[in-house]
């Protein structure tokens, strides 16, 4: 699993290595998290990265 080829940007953010990027994902989780009033937020990580987030809504009448 680690490949000591791999550069210090390609690895994984981690909690210790906060990354940019991954700081903007989370961000968009909990966007999407307080405008579901009720629903899912589905979050789909590949190799400890967010690479999907998918919001489903329910409309209450």
């Amino acid at each position: 699993m680690n490949n000591p080829e791999r550069t210090r940007s390609e690895r994984p953010a981690t909690v210790s290595e906060p990354c940019s990027a991954a700081a903007e994902h989370e961000q968009a989780v909990l966007k999407a998290i307080r405008e579901t009033a009720f629903g899912t937020i589905e979050v789909t990580v590949h190799q400890s990265r967010i690479v999907q987030i998918t919001r489903s809504e329910k409309l209450r009448l």
